[in-house]
């Protein structure tokens, strides 16, 4: 007797449903749905288990007819499952009270669960049971071993984990911050108090360090133009890179103009070729003539040849699809049946393919390594890049890597100046009575950046106090600690207006030691910004 086709099945889905449901509402209560499956397998589940099904496969607590066919798998996976968990359970109750420890039982959850293992599901577990402590039995937590989490419900658990820790952290970091204000307010009232440094230096003195200043000054504007034309010559090239690798992205579409239709094509010979097989193969089963039988058994390796022709030409041409679309999951998926089956790669396909998958990965580093804006990981993944020759493809990305490494290095740069900047230096700054707008405006901004507020920037005597200040405490300590992405927006948005009101030349003529710590400010301040956006 054949196969029923699909009408039949209808009908006897149909009668099936209509039989259990007695009252024709249209649904299955977990009663009804409970005796349906027992009546399919010996002693069926368990009522929690059944509202376990429910929950995974029907949209409400009732079973609509279709979700019936979803939520009997559920159910059967479950009493299958249960079967041989049973025995695990056994095994463990070696007392034979039909009780296990919680240990031996988170043991046997994290056993079945494996790396899907929740630790948050567990202690949830845990603080359901009305006897903590006590033993636990198989009835108790079998709905629990059949409930594996998937790997999106992890991924929730561990970043709803991640974000309780940050708002702790977050927490801590307030009253870290309050007690760090509260220390500082005490410590200006005594810094208000030190006699004020030597006002006056001498000339000499005076003209010297402006010529080394001067001298360096020049140094670092000759190598900002020449890391300016490196850069441009850099953008340049993979520019043309950019456009010849769109070029030959255009000519690899045209040569997998058509492969969509082929595919589908393959698609439906292989299956009608794989009904057919299985047709042929019934039919030899059921035959009792031994000559027929023969005839059958060579149809059958006829079509189990055609069948493997279709399949394979069916996986080579998606494969192609998969290249063509630059689907990363669609290339995966579509390189390991490729291996699966022992294609060889006589159009070089799988080769592209993997190729691709490789590309995407570089792609995928160098986003975040340039999320994470550090030197090394931007290194790393760029010089990734390069190895690998996918710069032509990558040039878009490669172009702002470069851009955002130029900015790092040079934000490295400048901190290493303030490290190295001279204590006499900051004395200078320190040592004004009434300092030039210009002096003021930039030391505001730089406490501004360093979390101060700018009203109490406003009297140059508390400027100085906190200018004054040695040791972890220092101003060219905090300047180099600074995170530019830890910058508030507003404060970032505020600085940078403050600052467009002088060029750096001019506050290079008023003061040197000003002029570095704008240089650091307005370096600090297009970082910020660069973050934000």
């Amino acid at each position: 007797m054949g196969e029923l086709s699909v009408i039949e099945k209808r009908h006897v889905f149909d009668h099936v449903f209509n039989q259990y449901d007695t009252m024709r509402t249209g649904e299955f209560t977990p009663v009804q749905l409970q005796i349906l499956h027992g009546d399919l397998r010996i002693g069926g589940i368990s009522m929690p288990q059944v509202l376990a099904s429910l929950a995974y496969t029907c949209a409400t607590d009732m079973c609509s007819e279709t979700e019936l066919y979803d939520a009997l798998q559920e159910m059967d996976r479950r009493y299958f499952l249960v079967q041989d968990l049973r025995w695990e359970f056994s095994m463990l109750d070696r007392t034979q009270t039909d009780l296990i420890t919680e240990e031996q039982a988170r043991w046997l959850v994290q056993t079945v669960h494996g790396r899907y293992f929740s630790k948050r599901a567990w202690e949830e577990f845990l603080l359901r049971r009305a006897v903590p402590g006590s033993g636990v039995s198989f009835a108790e937590i079998e709905v629990l071993l059949c409930d594996i989490p998937s790997r999106l419900k992890l991924e929730k658990e561990n970043k709803d984990d991640d974000r309780e820790k940050e708002e702790r952290l977050r927490r801590q970091r307030e009253l870290e911050e309050e007690a760090e204000k509260q220390r500082q307010r005490l410590k200006k009232e005594k810094e208000e108090n030190r006699k004020k440094k030597e006002q006056n230096k001498k000339k000499d003195d005076d003209e010297r360090r402006k010529r080394e200043l001067e001298d360096d000054e020049r140094k670092k504007r000759e190598e900002e133009e020449r890391r300016k034309r490196e850069e441009e010559e850099e953008a340049k090239r993979l520019k043309e890179l950019e456009e010849e690798e769109e070029r030959r992205r255009k000519e690899e579409e045209e040569k997998y103009k058509d492969v969509e239709k082929v595919k589908e094509e393959e698609e439906r010979k292989e299956k009608e070729t794989e009904d057919e097989l299985n047709r042929l193969k019934k039919r030899r089963e059921q035959e009792n003539d031994e000559k027929r039988r023969k005839q059958l058994e060579d149809e059958e390796a006829k079509m189990s040849k055609l069948y493997i022709e279709h399949r394979n030409k069916r996986v080579r041409y998606q494969l192609k699809v998969a290249i063509k679309s630059r689907d990363k999951f669609k290339l995966e998926y579509s390189v390991t049946e490729f291996k699966k089956y022992n294609l060889e790669d006589t159009d070089m396909d799988l080769q592209k393919a993997q190729r691709l998958i490789k590309e995407f990965t570089a792609k995928d580093n160098l986003k975040r390594a340039m999320t994470k804006r550090e030197i090394e990981e931007l290194e790393q993944a760029m010089n990734f890049v390069k190895k690998n020759g996918f710069e032509a493809q990558l040039a878009g990305e490669m172009q702002e890597a470069n851009q955002m490494l130029s900015r790092l290095k040079r934000l490295e740069r400048i901190r290493h100046e303030i490290l190295e900047l001279k204590q006499s230096t900051v004395a200078e700054i320190r040592s004004y009575s009434k300092p030039p707008l210009v002096v003021h405006t930039v030391m505001t901004v730089t406490l501004l950046i360093l979390g101060h507020k700018e009203k109490d920037t406003k009297d140059w005597k508390a400027v100085q106090a906190l200018v004054g200040k040695t040791g972890k405490e220092s101003l060219k300590r905090q300047c180099v600690q600074t995170q530019a992405a830890k910058i508030p927006i507003a404060i970032a948005k505020r600085a940078k207006t403050l600052l467009d009101k002088f060029e750096l030349d001019e506050v290079r003529d008023v003061s040197a030691g000003a002029a570095t710590f704008y240089v650091w400010a307005i370096t600090m301040v297009e970082e910020a910004l660069d973050v934000q956006k």
